[in-house]
């Protein structure tokens, strides 16, 4: 209403992604000068940004299951890996013993993300009839099942210690590993892996909000909450964790198979126990249960580095008299602020948002 902007008279304005003027117009701004600085950002930058996007992609996967469902999980990293490797096999070159089909980003793509969620519905019985540190255990179990599978099936992923190369960016027939032209302009291989990058987090991100102001967020929050009363009033319980894990495995496939794309190859030994629990540190320092809160924390992690590597190059001979190594330094910083934010923020990066938000809102006000 006119001199009411707060003031909503339908549901579906008030549940919009972006539900006013204000969010639209910087939603916009925000989005046309991120791809036009993009052309201006140095290839370890766009590296770190494009790992920061896709890490967010996975960071909302784990978060559909565990922030907003409650159902803990330790084997994120387990359908990372599986949807990597589906990519790799589909759309990666073969050998005598490797298996590799070539096939176009259009078909391999999906099935990074349809083969890690049919995969994570197996999980289903076990989620219904169990919770809590019990269900934690069993992801455990997966996890080493993983790593073993992974390690030893050498068709698929060459074998601990060996690796293999990842999917080629080949879209309509259409090589795009050499980058392409763009009338004048070239597009190199890891702008056009940020551009497609880009792409899927949006619509990941549209598919998150979406999910939460639905109905079937709702009953994910009932079952987060208190699954017995949850199912007293209908909810049920096989279809909404089975359905949350298969989405939660979606994400993480997806985000995978883009992930190694640019490093241009894959170890089996990555997909361990703490490449799960890093997942897990990113939602958390982000903020679990919300939308913004895992975009956060994968900026966190993925920029931390670059940040870092700059601190050090602009007091130079710092890092010299530092009694560790630069990467130690990042994990170290990494650990403290995940230790800060489950004492002093439990909300974490979001909630530090969320509060700044409100006082400017409300200032000059204090309540």
């Amino acid at each position: 209403m006119k001199g009411r902007p707060n003031l909503y008279t339908d549901y579906r304005k008030e549940t919009a992604i972006l539900n006013t003027t204000t969010q639209k117009v910087w939603a916009g701004i925000g989005l046309v000068s991120f791809i036009v600085s993009s052309f201006f950002f140095s290839q370890y930058w766009m590296y770190l940004i494009t790992t920061a996007l896709l890490t967010a992609v996975a960071a909302w996967g784990l978060n559909i299951v565990s922030g907003f469902a409650g159902q803990i999980s330790l084997a994120h990293g387990v359908f990372i890996g599986i949807g990597t490797y589906v990519s790799a096999v589909l759309g990666g070159v073969g050998s005598s013993y490797i298996r590799g089909y070539e096939l176009d980003m259009l078909i391999w793509l999906p099935l990074a993300g349809i083969v890690p969620a049919l995969v994570g519905l197996l999980i289903a019985p076990l989620a219904v009839r169990l919770k809590g540190l019990n269900l934690g255990l069993v992801t455990l179990g997966l996890v080493y099942i993983g790593s073993y599978l992974f390690s030893n099936w050498k068709s698929v992923t060459g074998g601990a210690g060996l690796g293999r190369k990842t999917a080629k960016l080949t879209i309509f027939g259409i090589d795009f590993n050499d980058g392409f032209h763009l009338g004048t302009l070239h597009i190199e291989k890891n702008q056009f892996i940020f551009f497609l990058s880009l792409i899927v987090f949006l619509l990941a991100g549209a598919g998150v909000k979406n999910l939460m102001r639905s109905k079937i967020g709702r009953a994910y929050a009932a079952i987060r909450d208190r699954d017995i009363a949850a199912e007293a009033i209908g909810i049920n319980l096989y279809r909404f964790k089975a359905s949350a894990f298969a989405l939660s495995s979606f994400y993480a496939g997806v985000s995978g198979s883009l992930i190694f794309v640019m490093s241009g190859g894959v170890d089996p030994s990555q997909f361990n126990l703490i490449y799960s629990v890093t997942f897990i540190a990113v939602v958390i320092i982000g903020g679990a249960g919300t939308v913004l809160g895992p975009l956060f924390g994968a900026a966190f992690f993925s920029l931390i580095p670059g940040v870092i590597k700059y601190f050090l190059h602009f007091f130079e001979g710092f890092g010299e008299q530092l009694p560790f190594h630069p990467s130690q330094l990042e994990r170290l910083v990494f650990a403290l602020l995940l230790i800060g934010f489950l004492i002093f923020e439990p909300r974490g990066l979001w909630g530090v948002w969320f509060r700044l938000r409100n006082y400017f809102k409300a200032w000059p006000f204090s309540y």
